[in-house]
């Protein structure tokens, strides 16, 4: 089965922007509206992945400027990606 590439309704989404020249990361749940804004990378990550766990969903990171995602975490069970890969995209991100 091939791996999904975009969330899914339920899934956590962090998507880096800027807003009035400062970098924030906003969190929602797709497809609604934003909900958390966040200063720090590491907290918006770690804040999506506590709510994906939790929920039982994907978190995923995207940027204002692109609709390109990237899985964070995958807790559905089935398919769960390795956390190593949260370490190695925060610090490039």
């Amino acid at each position: 089965m091939p791996t999904r590439t975009t969330p899914e309704d339920g899934d956590i989404v962090v998507r880096r922007e800027t807003r009035d020249g400062t970098v924030v990361y906003v969190l929602h749940t797709a497809p609604g509206p934003d909900q958390n804004l966040l200063r720090a990378r590491e907290e918006a990550a770690a804040q999506a992945l506590t709510l994906a766990e939790r929920d039982g969903v994907r978190a995923w990171l995207t940027t204002d400027e692109s609709y390109d995602f990237v899985l964070l975490e995958d807790f559905q069970g089935w398919n769960r990606s390795a956390s190593v890969l949260w370490h190695q995209l925060t610090r490039q991100w």
